[in-house]
């Protein structure tokens, strides 16, 4: 258990019930209307008999909640809020779907004189959405959205999201199941594995006393029958009429639920508060969450600025490749001096790449370079030179274009590629820009600068540029994994442990093959500087942004695919930054647990902590792995 309870910003599949049952409550519930609310979502009002008025508040992406009464109407309605008037208005409230594990509610209506049901289905995961159904037919949608697997939007056949595992009907033998096969640790595996999220899973761990870093597959058995107990008591104090527990610290809220939480409890300085209801507690909690809607004029400005991120990314990208491109040509024309008697050689027996080939490709001192066939070495790099000059009018045209968006958008840092330049009259002084920023990065819990490759390009570059005495490289044990250096500590540190070394090895891991492959964890490997080469055996190639290894490997085993984004001071500096979860707590703060998820849901999980976390999406995107993700609160 945290020393520290996570607050959510969402509903947990428990409250989602707690929601079900209040609203089974509801006998011949009639919708009188529907409304906009002004600081987002909607209200449908039903008329209840001999009850009187209830009112239905959904707020997507976030909670819902049936109150007496919910003021904060809008003074006008939008087109969506209209058209749920339109086909509500009347209908009699026939059943509410059993939620399982999901957070999600389905209700249904009808009316005496229409024999087809209509369907409204709310989101509290993600971004949110409403949906109403007819006939199987999408009537109404809030946002209109479209995956490979599922369309959303008017006219097209309803479906629902797709479906977790159900923790409450997973029995014991299937919880046992589950830890078994897990990789991670505990809290991990329930939050994820059996769907109960980061909140559940700690009233869990808190209930029954269990370590949360401890191995979720160790004594399987054991943990299963005192879980699945454990998950049964809490399904029972939710009850079928839910009362709410408010839980404030200093008069902040900090968390609703419909049970006693032992794990607020446990906590310093936190007072627990009941209410008449569940819904009465989480409206109360989460109407101090959500921040009122963007304007029109809100709205629009962040289009704009969306769309000059997208372009600043890719004129950073842009400039960065062209970048690479004079210092590859540089490189392979500086190689031919230095190697000179080697590329008369390959000249005078060459092997073209292909018959009808202009040129030979020639390793000299490990860097892969062209020869022109039937030309000397001087002028196979003074062609290379001239084609660096080219490339760098490119570049300057690329860089000038780079630095118009970044003040139309006001961006506070300009690539590695732009170190050095002036800022220009009216500018804002930029940031100093890291050497290691030009490459994937993270300082490990003991303070060593960890760097690793983008590409086959950059996989060379660090080894050859950064890989010094005293260093150490690590790899992923998959083919194409990055090369990742560890930097020794400065004169007068103390020497690094295998606490960096497992930190490295977990990133590189985690920004391998693995990632999008969606294993649980793999294995990586470290050795020294001396240790990593170009020299191949002989007849055999060594292809760009690879190395050989010669001698003993030291293997790190069982490193999980798990992430942390955060920031890190670093130089009196707050960076993003994306770590293994320890690196990240130890120098600065972390903000999101990741773990691998389905990519489908990619573009979502980005929204959601852009909205969440305050960070652009360029940036986010340049931290991140490839493939799909999944969020947990830490």
């Amino acid at each position: 258990m945290t020393a520290t309870p996570t607050p959510k910003d969402r509903f947990t599949a428990l409250d989602t019930l707690a929601v079900v049952r209040e609203l089974r409550t509801l006998e011949k519930a009639r919708v009188d209307k529907a409304f906009d609310r002004e600081r987002g979502g909607w209200s449908i009002v039903f008329r209840v008999p001999r009850e009187g008025r209830r009112e239905l508040v959904l707020v997507p992406g976030r909670y819902a909640a049936l109150l007496p009464e919910a003021p904060g109407h809008t003074t006008e309605l939008t087109p969506f809020a209209r058209e749920l008037r339109r086909l509500l208005t009347g209908a009699v409230l026939r059943g509410v779907a059993e939620p399982g594990g999901e957070r999600f509610l389905e209700l249904s209506f009808g009316r005496s004189e229409e024999p087809s049901e209509l369907l409204l289905a709310f989101e509290m995961f993600g971004t949110g959405n409403l949906v109403v159904a007819r006939e199987g037919k999408i009537a109404a949608v809030a946002t209109p959205r479209q995956w490979a697997h599922r369309s959303v939007r008017v006219g097209a056949e309803y479906a629902r999201p797709p479906s977790r595992v159900d923790p409450w009907t997973l029995g014991r033998a299937g919880i046992e199941e589950e830890l078994t096969r897990s990789r991670t640790d505990l809290a991990s595996t329930l939050a994820a594995r059996l769907s109960l999220g980061g909140p559940i899973a700690e009233e869990l761990i808190a209930r029954g006393g269990w370590n949360p870093e401890s191995a979720a597959a160790s004594d399987a058995p054991g943990t299963a029958d005192r879980f699945h107990a454990e998950l049964g008591a809490l399904l029972r104090e939710v009850g079928e009429r839910p009362k709410g527990y408010l839980y404030s610290r200093s008069g902040v809220a900090v968390d609703a639920t419909p049970y006693p939480s032992h794990r607020w409890r446990a906590a310093e300085e936190v007072e627990e508060g009941v209410r008449g209801t569940f819904s009465e507690a989480a409206h109360e909690y989460f109407a101090s969450l959500v921040a009122a809607p963007p304007s029109a004029e809100e709205l629009e400005s962040s289009r704009v600025r969306r769309e000059l991120e997208r372009l600043l990314e890719q004129q950073r990208r842009a400039v960065s490749e062209l970048s690479q491109s004079v210092e590859r040509l540089q490189g392979q024309a500086e190689a031919i001096y230095a190697h000179y008697p080697e590329a008369e050689t390959a000249l005078a027996h060459p092997t073209p790449v292909d018959e009808g080939a202009r040129h030979v490709e020639v390793d000299l001192g490990g860097t892969v370079v062209p020869l022109l066939l039937g030309r000397s070495p001087r002028e196979s790099a003074q062609a290379l030179f001239e084609e660096s000059k080219r490339v760098q009018g490119k570049l300057a045209g690329a860089r000038t274009a780079l630095e118009a968006t970044e003040r139309r958008i006001g961006a506070p840092a300009a690539p590695a590629t732009d170190r050095g330049r002036r800022a220009g009259p009216g500018e804002a002084p930029r940031r100093k820009t890291h050497w290691f920023e030009r490459y994937r990065w993270f300082v490990s819990s003991e303070g060593a600068i960890v760097v690793g490759g983008r590409d086959a390009a950059s996989n060379d570059l660090i080894v050859k540029r950064h890989l010094r005495e005293g260093d150490v490289y690590v790899h992923a044990d998959l083919h194409g994994a990055a090369s990742v250096v560890v930097k020794h500590p400065a004169s007068g540190e103390p020497p690094l442990t295998e606490l960096t070394y497992r930190e490295a090895g977990q990133w590189a891991v985690a920004f391998s093959k693995a990632w999008r492959a969606g294993l649980a964890s793999a294995s990586a490997f470290w050795v020294t500087h001396d240790q990593v080469s170009k020299s191949a055996a002989s007849g055999e190639f060594v292809a760009r942004g690879a190395w050989v290894i010669h001698g003993t490997k030291n293997v790190l085993r069982d490193l999980p695919t798990e992430l942390a984004l955060g920031t890190v001071d670093y130089q009196g500096e707050t960076l993003w930054t994306v770590a293994p979860p320890e690196a990240v707590r130890r120098r600065g703060t972390e903000r999101v647990r990741l773990t691998p998820g389905p990519e489908r849901e990619r573009s979502e999980r980005e929204a959601e902590l852009v909205r969440d976390l305050g960070i652009s999406r360029p940036l986010l995107q340049s931290l991140l792995p490839a493939g799909g993700l999944a969020i947990r609160r830490p």
